[in-house]
């Protein structure tokens, strides 16, 4: 009996040794395999093992599109180039810019550490530059918005000037931020812009020169007959602080009307528009984010103190994002009257990301809708009373659109 469990215990232990061989063999067969597949891309490559498994994409792309073209063409710079070294990092930056710049989107563009820096610097509401907010529009770089008191609008430039180029280089082939990073330079810097004003057969140079721009955001004043005209410059960080302040101002003084200027106002926080127009509409849909496949509403939460009180918002062609947001979700529920021009039509939505390095990836990912359903991007909102605002008004301190608001709203 115990040789028969002897016996067996040898059989068994056999066994088992022999699967752990076959195990062992197994692994070793798949381990070098694999192993030898990346010394052979490292040695193509010219890249050590690690660096090519710690890159490798989680992403799987179609056959059309042979990833491993972009190490060749980087070993190629390295390798080739007339002048070395090369900035590698200039290269890598460069390789994304031009991935994002592919998609042909103006709004979309990837900034590296320094350029993350300044605009997120400009969204705190100070940066170095012009004042003015640009866009492209008809694939022209065009100004959007000279911001009040800047170089820019005091120099004259308006809304819809076209910038045909920079410092003698032209703009044609340039993307948005490359335009941007060329206009903006230190203060006391001069830049030269070659400006076409619509109607004007004339290209003009416009010599600006740069200062420190620091955006007052939210303004205000009582009017005649206790019309508070209250004017925003631009959505940044601190604007609806500001504005709450101003809306307890108001109210104390029981106004009659408002007027609220949105005005060669380029945009900037989504949060700051909808919290804003919170104060004009109780707990509604102020805009529809549309993904393609999925739509999301923003409901406003403010406190809506100026819910009762009769409105006429008052837009341009600087009027754009943000702005435009304001005034559709307001014209939709047909609790203010629109005065002045056609917006820029600026309503898709940009994604910003920032990385590990100090860069960052603004990224279209939808388009903004009116409560109603209306496309803001390329079409913008119409006014409900159309009222010019000249050349020959501007240079005789008239504004007749502001006129035609405070005639609205002393009527019974």
């Amino acid at each position: 009996m115990k040789n028969n469990q002897k016996t067996k215990s040898k059989s068994g232990l056999k066994l088992l040794l022999a699967v752990i061989f076959i195990f062992f063999v197994f692994t070793s067969f798949v381990v070098g395999f694999y192993l030898g597949i990346w010394q052979v891309i490292s040695s193509q490559y010219n890249l050590p093992v690690t660096d090519i498994i710690k890159s490798a994409p989680t992403y799987i792309f179609s056959d059309r599109v042979d990833v491993g073209l972009f190490w060749k063409v980087w070993q190629a710079i390295n390798n080739k180039f007339v002048n070395q070294p090369v900035n590698e990092e200039d290269i890598f930056y460069g390789a994304l810019q031009g991935m994002v710049n592919s998609l042909e989107d103006p709004y979309s563009i990837f900034l590296d550490p320094e350029q993350t820096r300044a605009f997120n610097k400009e969204l705190s509401g100070s940066f170095e530059g012009i004042g003015a907010e640009i866009g492209i529009k008809n694939d022209q770089l065009t100004i959007i918005a000279p911001l009040p008191g800047t170089p820019a609008f005091e120099t004259g430039l308006k809304s819809g000037d076209r910038i045909l180029k920079i410092d003698g280089q032209t703009t044609k082939d340039l993307t948005l931020d490359q335009a941007i990073i060329l206009i903006r330079g230190p203060r006391g810097s001069t830049v030269v812009l070659s400006i076409l004003s619509d109607g004007e057969e004339e290209i003009r140079e416009v010599s600006i020169k740069r200062d420190i721009i620091k955006v007052e955001s939210v303004t205000w004043e009582m009017k005649d007959n206790s019309i508070a005209y209250i004017q925003i410059a631009h959505f940044n960080s601190d604007t609806y602080s500001d504005f709450k302040k101003i809306v307890n101002e108001v109210i104390i003084q029981s106004p009659r009307g408002i007027v609220l200027d949105l005005r060669n106002n380029p945009g900037g926080y989504l949060d700051t528009a909808i919290d804003i127009a919170g104060e004009f509409l109780e707990k509604r849909v102020i805009v529809i984010e549309d993904f393609g496949k999925t739509k999301k509403e923003y409901k406003s939460k403010g406190t809506a103190q100026f819910k009762d009180i009769k409105t006429v918002v008052l837009v341009n062609g600087g009027s754009a994002s943000a702005s435009e947001i304001i005034a559709g979700a307001l014209q939709d529920y047909q609790r203010a009257t629109i005065i002045g021009e056609q917006t820029f039509g600026k309503g898709s939505v940009q994604d910003f990301e920032e990385f590990p390095d100090g860069s960052s990836l603004k990224l279209t990912v939808a388009k903004w809708l009116t409560p109603k359903g209306r496309l803001i991007e390329e079409e913008g909102v119409t006014p409900d009373i159309e009222v010019a605002f000249t050349e020959e008004d501007y240079n005789n301190d008239l504004d007749p659109q502001l006129a035609k608001a405070l005639e609205i709203l002393q009527e019974e």
